[in-house]
């Protein structure tokens, strides 16, 4: 122990002026003092007290607004240049850095002596020396490398984990990077796909109406002319029937072949009373329409009114052999007559129903020359 405690010497103590001149020293001179300071023994007859970290204080920092740069006296007054206040500048934050600087120190100087009071409570209540102290401290550090190894086995796996999210997070910022690009990219073109097929198909609408355009003004020239030339013809129709009926020999020839013809047709009708009075044999056009073609007209009329009479007739025998089959039976076909058409004597065969009500037949389609009661077509 003494040999110890001769080696390293006497422990001196800390005072508030020693500690306050070590503030003015750089941070790897505070380390080695700190390596230099050792518990005293418990063999040496006085012991200082511990001492406890003191507040030290701060050096007051009067702003600098470039009439007092330098914590001058206020004595001299006048405007300070450019390259004066610039420097002055410059300097005022030198002295804040180096503010900092030394607080900081301070605050490792302050951690420093309190761990250093640790140790020596540490050595003065268990009665230890330099030697023991340093053995106990080696021996709590290797109580605590399991601690540190499990530690670092666990930073070690998140850190692994950490690597692998951000690998993968790379990865998924790559695709979805490059599927951005990919969607901009089709997006425009898409774009200038469609850009260019509006503009194509403005281009050809426009050139279609261009075209519809000229179209139908060429029918409107059209138009116009054939009316200009219906109007000439109208004209020189209304002209022409004014000098044909200004004649009063041929206005009187024509009264008389059709007070004539009226007397014919009376004559006629006195004769043949079994006629009807709708019958085409009555009409007043006998100058207008040739009597084969009347006779065409009778026969395509008869025709139609067979088809439809046909029709009839099937459509209720469909209604008869539907309500047979419900039943069952199928009644039995009508006999028709040797060289004559089915459908063509008797009409339509009567049916009874069951609410007694008889379908009547279907009447021929009126000819033309019943709205009149002369049968003239108006012309």
């Amino acid at each position: 122990m003494n040999s110890s405690t001769s080696s390293h010497g006497p422990l001196l103590p800390l005072t508030p002026s020693s500690s306050a001149a070590r503030t003015q020293q750089p941070q790897s001179s505070q380390h080695h003092q700190q390596h230099r300071v050792t518990p005293q023994p418990p063999s040496q007859p006085q012991l200082q007290p511990q001492l406890q970290p003191q507040p030290q204080p701060q050096p007051q920092l009067v702003p600098m607004n470039g009439m007092n740069g330098g914590n001058m006296a206020g004595g001299m007054h006048g405007p300070t240049p450019a390259g004066h206040h610039t420097e002055l500048g410059y300097i005022y934050q030198m002295v804040e850095e180096l503010s900092r600087q030394l607080a900081d120190n301070q605050r490792t100087l302050e951690e420093v002596v309190a761990g250093v009071g640790r140790v020596r409570n540490l050595a003065r209540a268990h009665a230890l020396g330099n030697d023991e102290v340093i053995e106990s401290a080696a021996d709590e550090a290797k109580a605590q490398e399991a601690n540190l190894d499990t530690l670092i086995s666990i930073l070690s796996e998140a850190l692994e984990k950490a690597k692998f999210s951000r690998d993968a997070n790379a990865a998924l910022l790559s695709q979805y990077a490059s599927a951005l690009a990919t969607m901009l990219r089709q997006f425009h073109e898409y774009k200038a796909k469609h850009v260019a097929d509006v503009a194509a198909w403005h281009r050809s609408y426009r050139a279609q109406l261009a075209e519809a355009r000229a179209e139908n003004s060429r029918l409107r020239e059209q138009i116009w002319e054939m009316q200009a030339r219906a109007a000439a013809a109208n004209e020189a129709l209304r002209r022409f029937r004014a000098r044909y009926d200004a004649d009063e020999a041929r206005w009187e020839r024509r009264v008389d072949a059709k007070a004539v013809r009226q007397q014919l047709r009376f004559w006629k009708r006195m004769a043949m009373p079994y006629l009807d009075d709708d019958d085409p044999c009555w009409s007043d056009d006998d100058d207008l329409i040739d009597v084969a073609e009347k006779k065409r007209l009778e026969e395509l009329q008869r025709l139609a009114s067979e088809q439809q009479l046909a029709a009839a007739a099937a459509a209720e025998l469909g209604d008869i052999v539907g309500s047979a089959g419900e039943d069952g039976e199928v009644p039995p076909e009508a006999p028709s007559v040797p060289g004559m058409p089915h459908g063509a004597m008797g009409g339509v065969p009567m049916r009874r129903e069951e609410g007694g009500s008889i379908i009547p037949p279907v009447p021929p389609p009126r000819p033309s020359s019943v709205a009149s009661s002369t049968g003239s077509s108006g012309q």
